[in-house]
């Protein structure tokens, strides 16, 4: 049977159309499963150019703000609070009246240390009499031993039948030396009872702000209340009790005493760094500082200090940094959250590239240049955006970023730590601010 020519038409434009088709899925079965991907990601593989300049690199770290002077000042002479004489926010300047206890008891004790210093004194006098005149009798004796006569024979033993001169004057130099030590303690209690009626006023150990007052009216405090560390003073010996020690502290603990004060004209930052970190950073190091509240205001710093023994928290171990500021915000308060980072090492006039261009296995570090081959190099100070090239390269050479963007490197370890171009915002200079990003030509090495 012979089909009409326009049946023969319709059957040949479908066999061209599944022809097509079954074409079309072959080459896309030959681009997904047999074709190298190399050429396609040497095509999105950018190249850059090795650049001078300078390179730092820094470790950051968050922390707050606080006082570089604060004190807990407690009662030495325990009593019921009568009187507070200031208010939480009150400056106040060193040596001001805080608060006042009861003076009776410590006047008390005053009146009777000065009773016994008077008899005492008393004692030391009536113990020199007594030395005087068995010094005389001793003397009178020796002179009547001297004397041949029956008569000085007779003094001489009748003294000796009652007391030796000699053991006289002993004993009345034992006794007067007992009351001079007696009056030596009396005199020490009453400079004891002196300054406990004196400390029934509390007074500020530094100048700077009332922050607490962990008293009132009515309640009880005293030495016994407790005081913090690294308190100065000392305490008095005799019947006087309560003596204690004003604390003075740059790291006492609010509430340990009577009132907190703090220094709020001397803050500084106290800030926390990984041990990996922490051996980078040393005293004297210059560091920049942000404060959450004010974003966009970096505050020169400087590294006054680390702290030779680590706190260890969930396991992680970091050493406390503190910064001293240049110069404080007007708005700055304490325990506001602070951003500190810390210039360890700088590079000037030096060949640089992207971190991410650098591959490092153990000790080698090499890149891969534009044309495909790889090249060994020495490395400098490593940043978290840039790497210092010192041999293996040359000004000008091309090499491809293996790991990313710039500034994206996956080899870079530890917490918060930075590396850039100064002055660059952290980019190559040229070229607009931006580092000269070439793609190979033909997308093939």
């Amino acid at each position: 049977m012979v089909l009409p020519r326009h049946k023969l038409r319709g059957l040949s434009l479908l066999n061209v159309a599944l022809v097509a088709i079954v074409a079309a899925i072959a080459v896309t079965a030959y681009f997904l499963f047999f074709r190298s991907d190399e050429p396609s990601a040497a095509a999105t593989r950018p190249s850059v150019a090795v650049t001078r300049g300078d390179v730092v690199a820094s470790v950051s770290s968050s922390g707050t703000l606080a006082s570089s002077q604060t004190a807990s000042p407690q009662f030495e002479t325990s009593g019921t609070v009568t009187q507070i004489l200031v208010k939480v926010g009150q400056v106040v300047a060193k040596g001001a009246a805080i608060a006042k206890v009861d003076p009776a008891s410590a006047e008390r004790q005053l009146r009777i240390a000065e009773q016994n210093q008077i008899a005492a004194a008393n004692s030391v006098t009536a113990a020199e009499e007594s030395l005087d005149d068995a010094e005389d009798a001793k003397e009178a004796a020796d002179e009547a031993s001297a004397s041949p006569t029956p008569t000085g024979q007779a003094q001489a033993q009748g003294q000796t039948q009652t007391q030796n001169p000699e053991v006289a004057v002993s004993n009345a130099e034992a006794s007067l030396a007992r009351a001079k030590a007696d009056k030596e303690q009396a005199d020490q209690d009453v400079v004891a009872a002196k300054s406990a009626v004196a400390a029934t006023t509390l007074k500020a150990p530094i100048a700077g702000t009332i922050t607490a007052i962990n008293g009132s009216v009515g309640s009880v405090a005293g030495s016994s209340s407790g005081s913090s560390s690294g308190s100065t003073g000392g305490s008095g010996s005799g019947s006087t009790s309560g003596q204690g020690s004003t604390s003075t502290s740059t790291t006492s603990a609010a509430g340990t005493g009577f009132a907190d004060i703090s220094d709020l004209k001397a803050l500084q930052v106290s800030a926390a760094f990984p041990e990996a970190d922490a051996i980078k950073i040393k005293a004297g190091q210059s560091a920049t500082v942000t404060l959450n509240a004010e974003p966009g205001t970096n505050l020169t710093a400087t590294l006054a200090s680390v702290s030779p023994t680590p706190t260890t928290t969930n396991g992680v171990v970091s050493y406390s940094a503190t910064f001293s500021l240049a110069k404080l915000p007007a708005n700055a308060r304490m325990g506001q959250t602070a951003n500190v980072t810390v210039q360890t090492a700088k590079a000037t006039n030096v060949l640089y590239v992207p971190s991410t261009a650098v591959v490092t296995s153990g000790t080698t570090n090499t890149v891969t240049m534009a044309d495909g081959t790889s090249r060994e190099v020495e490395i400098g100070i490593k940043g978290g955006s840039f790497t210092q090239i010192k041999t293996g390269l040359n000004e000008g050479d091309q090499v491809e970023l293996l790991q990313g963007t710039i500034g994206g490197g996956t080899g870079q370890t530890g917490q918060g730590r930075t590396g850039q171009v100064p002055g660059g915002g952290g980019q190559f200079p040229g070229g607009g601010g931006q580092f000269p990003v070439q793609r190979n030509a033909g997308g093939n090495r």
